[in-house]
């Protein structure tokens, strides 16, 4: 089954093929030749659509393939990676569109770009993207790297985490929970998901992590391990990428147990999934059974 990296430029939402997307990261500073750089590699910026659009520190790039060369293609948002769904032909080229609008983008050459970026308005916006641009540029990408675990970047409130690829099912819209009496705090309801009835986990309630922020709750990353499965209710997909040892030096400290917890990559806590799946607190007996 093939995956999809799904995101939105404006208020329409696109997808590529995931295979095709080499990773996705927040946007920095566009050189003035523009391109920026990743990973020690200079790759063109470009938009879709055919006029050139002015960037902002919310931003995100996707490195993706177009031809044989590598493009940073600029989205407002990652929306998250799900599988694919049924579509019809496109209005557009190598298109097809689903059912709820998403533009699903088979062939990324016949789809009308604009080259570039024009910077932003506000010096505060362009001095963080120029803050960002460095810690990109350093490392450069070789065949190693594709043995580095690949992480699902997520936020909650105002911190950043991350979790192994290799534990996420699906990344879902928030769709209606239901409350359950007598569980802990920390599972909000639960949902059906595909047929599948799933508890949903605030990750802050459950290691009593301080609430930075306020929180949207409207997407849920699907976690299984083939045995164990259950939602993290997140505000934002930031995106994916590789995970690299040694990690850097962290300047984000975390109460999350060391137990939990891979490392602190710079500003990204990242989670250990195993250790979230197969945490006894996970397993919530039911008391008429145990009787």
């Amino acid at each position: 089954m093939t995956e999809y990296l799904h995101f939105c430029v404006g208020t329409t939402g696109y997808a590529l093929p995931l295979g095709r997307v080499r990773t996705t990261t927040r946007m920095v500073a566009v050189r003035e030749n523009d391109t920026v750089i990743i990973y020690g590699e200079e790759i063109p910026v470009a938009g879709i659509g055919e006029e050139t659009r002015q960037v902002k520190a919310t931003d995100s790039l996707i490195i993706t393939t177009l031809r044989e060369d590598e493009i940073a293609l600029i989205a407002d948002r990652i929306e998250g990676i799900r599988p694919e769904e049924e579509a019809s032909p496109g209005n557009l080229p190598g298109t097809r569109i689903t059912g709820d609008g998403v533009i699903i983008i088979d062939d990324l050459s016949l789809i009308p770009l604009a080259y570039g970026a024009l910077a932003p308005d506000d010096e505060e916006t362009a001095t963080l993207l120029r803050r960002r641009a460095p810690g990109l540029a350093e490392t450069k990408v070789t065949d190693e790297a594709v043995a580095y675990p690949e992480i699902l970047r997520f936020q909650l409130g105002y911190v950043e985490y991350a979790v192994g690829m290799q534990y996420v099912r699906e990344v879902i819209l928030t769709g209606e929970i239901t409350p359950v009496p007598g569980v802990p705090a920390f599972i909000t309801g639960i949902s059906a998901v595909r047929g599948e009835i799933i508890s949903f986990i605030d990750l802050r309630k459950f290691f009593g992590v301080p609430e930075y922020g306020l929180t949207d709750f409207n997407r849920v990353i699907i976690l299984s391990d083939g045995k164990m499965t259950f939602g993290l209710l997140v505000d934002r997909i930031r995106g994916t990428s590789r995970l690299r040892r040694p990690l850097p030096d962290a300047t984000t400290r975390t109460a999350i147990p060391r137990t939990h917890l891979i490392g602190v990559a710079g500003d990204v806590v990242i989670i250990d999934g195993k250790a979230l799946l197969t945490d006894p607190g996970m397993v919530i007996s039911d008391p008429e059974r145990d009787i």
